[in-house]
């Protein structure tokens, strides 16, 4: 109600076509090329091999910073809001959330493990344990900086918030997972079947977790514990695994994408403070 006794109506219009897909690709776009000058950088060498993990590590902790810092902006300079409406927090408000997501997929895959290294299938770690600590060590690293950090903050983080804008519910899931499958398949061309499901999968699993935690560390644990394993099961000498494909993609995909998915949705409800900062309580 203004002082001459009218009222005012607040209008609030959602940005434009062609905002809306200058965001997004400006964010996939800066993910994009730095994961391909990682890669350049690299070299041939496997991921598994010395210096493309060092190169992975500082590399990537560069790309993660570059790229969380293009996000912050694009959400306080263009989106007008915080990063915490993206999903996005402090290391130090979404640590529980990340070791959850983390658990969440590395619990059932090495129950799976386990049980298929009792039942013959071959399974053993090769080297010292201070060789096998320190690969893993690594490894988990690499994939943190290189590959969960930032593609969890674009794709979960600011693609979903900005699909947000014009899509709801499951389509926000189903709309991202198309884009992150997309991204993967521009990168890595195509590969076969079986490659483009896992990516469709992965993405349609990460946006849930993202959905119903509201946390991207929750994905970012999962990410991580997934593609650390995996490289180290499939990829890394320091860990022999003799499984057949399909054994790999039970322990590896199925089994640990289905149970920790379903264990994370009991618990975003029941323990919401593993996901999300719980105000401190302060005597007046």
């Amino acid at each position: 109600m203004s002082a001459h006794g009218t009222t005012r109506t607040i209008v609030e219009t959602r940005p434009g076509v062609v905002s809306f897909l200058a965001r997004l690709a400006i964010a996939v776009g800066s993910l994009a090329g730095g994961l391909l000058l990682l890669v350049t950088v690299a070299g041939d060498g496997g991921p598994a091999e010395s210096r493309s993990l060092a190169v992975r590590v500082v590399g990537g902790a560069i790309l993660s910073a570059a790229v969380v810092a293009i996000v912050a902006v694009l959400v306080r300079r263009v989106d007008r809001h915080d990063l915490a409406s993206f999903g996005i927090t402090r290391p130090r408000d979404g640590w529980r959330a990340f070791t959850t997501g983390f658990l969440a997929w590395f619990v059932p895959a090495a129950a799976v493990l386990a049980v298929m290294a009792l039942t013959g299938t071959p399974l053993a770690l090769h080297g010292s344990p201070a060789e096998v600590v320190t690969a893993v060590v690594f490894v988990l690293f690499a994939v943190l900086v290189s590959e969960a950090i930032p593609e969890e903050v674009v794709f979960r983080g600011y693609v979903t918030g900005v699909l947000g804008e014009r899509l709801r519910g499951w389509w926000i899931i189903v709309g991202q997972a198309v884009l992150f499958a997309g991204f993967a398949l521009a990168l890595r061309g195509y590969t076969g079947v079986a490659d483009l499901s896992m990516f469709v999968a992965m993405g349609i699993g990460l946006g849930y977790l993202r959905m119903i935690t509201g946390s991207v560390w929750t994905c970012i644990g999962f990410h991580a514990a997934f593609q650390t394993v995996s490289q180290l099961l499939l990829a890394h000498d320091v860990v022999e695994f003799g499984g057949s494909t399909g054994m790999a993609m039970l322990a590896l995909g199925v089994v640990p994408f289905a149970v920790g998915i379903t264990v994370v949705a009991v618990l975003a409800p029941t323990r919401p403070a593993l996901f999300r900062r719980v105000p401190s309580r302060r005597s007046p």
